[in-house]
């Protein structure tokens, strides 16, 4: 049996959030809203407590993941009370009680295809060392995202 490549993505962020331990990993990718503008939604998450995130609705500079879609730079939140400002600048921490997160673009060249995002609901010190394992876990994404975006 020929597993879809949506499974495939599922199966992977299983894999990426059981080896790196983290509580939660979601990925969220560009769609068009009703106004045909770009915004950002997570399509794939492990982990999740509830489905809101299927609601959350970003646009380019806002959140976690729009701020990481913006610039094409990993983004760290060590301590979402502490760090964050704004919580509804930020509804994934609401929605899944995250506390310390780690966010990274996935790119096709030097543009954004992809932000995956690595969470704990524990505050913890991420560190670079963080940020590279999550980097070299998602390789076998970017091909995925591809036959995706089709």
């Amino acid at each position: 049996m020929t597993l879809s490549v949506e499974q495939k993505i599922t199966d992977l962020l299983i894999e990426i959030r059981l080896q790196l331990e983290v509580d939660f990993v979601g990925l969220a990718m560009a769609a068009e809203n009703a106004d045909g503008e770009v915004v950002i939604k997570w399509k794939y998450v492990s982990n999740n407590r509830n489905n809101r995130y299927q609601k959350i609705v970003l646009q380019v500079g806002k959140g976690i993941a729009g701020i990481v879609w913006k610039t094409a730079r990993p983004y760290v939140i060590e301590d979402a009370k502490k760090d964050i400002q704004e919580t509804k600048d930020f509804p994934l921490t609401i929605t899944e009680q995250l506390v310390s997160m780690a966010a990274i673009p996935l790119l096709n060249g030097h543009e954004v295809q992809a932000v995956l995002l690595g969470g704990f609901r524990k505050k913890k010190k991420l560190n670079q060392e963080f940020i590279d394992q999550l980097i070299s876990l998602c390789t076998e994404i970017n091909p995925l995202l591809l036959e995706v975006r089709g």
